[in-house]
């Protein structure tokens, strides 16, 4: 009797030790292309106070390679462009942000399925107005820095969620700094 419940336990494990074996490893390294989408807060200090400029959605992507550099470490560039959906407006007229472009290095952190990652590169805002600022154009380079995680959903396929910073000093004698919370889908090859 012993044997055959033996057997039965024995018979028991072998389809799940092959499909365990049928699970392909995920793509932690490579190119990827990444859609994303955010919200983001422009802001202006001086004298004390923070100013909204406004806080609305933003959208774009990221190219990037990762590199392996260990067991558990990747490194790499990227660089990201996002429009926004910004503007403070008055009876006036309208300051509107165009977008943000970015690119740096990326170094992550392999956590079974997932890269825990921190990127810090350059960063640029741009800003135009419309009503009687008609023709205003202005750009503002920076430092950006961010802190995110992928995860993977499938052997080339990831989630991923980030919490950006971007300060670009003084622009017409003020402090402009933008914070963003992104999300996205992104594809490694």
């Amino acid at each position: 009797m012993k044997k055959y419940v033996a057997l039965a336990a024995l018979m028991a494990c072998v389809p799940g030790t092959a499909f365990a074996q049928d699970k392909p490893e995920p793509k932690l390294d490579g190119v990827r292309v990444e859609a994303r989408i955010g919200y983001e807060t422009p802001t202006v200090s001086g004298g004390g106070s923070i100013y909204k400029i406004g806080s609305a959605v933003s959208y774009g992507g990221e190219l990037g390679f990762d590199l392996k550099a260990g067991k558990h470490v990747t490194v790499g560039p990227y660089a990201v462009y996002e429009f926004s959906s910004v503007s403070l407006c008055d009876s006036t007229g309208c300051i509107k942000e165009n977008g943000n472009l970015g690119a740096g290095g990326r170094l992550g952190f392999i956590a079974g399925d997932a890269v825990i990652y921190a990127k810090v590169g350059y960063g640029r805002i741009s800003f135009s107005g419309t009503g009687s600022v008609a023709g205003f154009e202005a750009h503002k380079d920076g430092v950006q820095g961010a802190i995110g995680v992928d995860f993977n959903v499938n052997k080339n396929v990831y989630l991923m969620i980030e919490g950006n910073y971007a300060d670009y000093g003084k622009l017409f004698g003020t402090n402009l700094q933008r914070r963003q919370l992104a999300g996205g889908l992104g594809v490694r090859f």
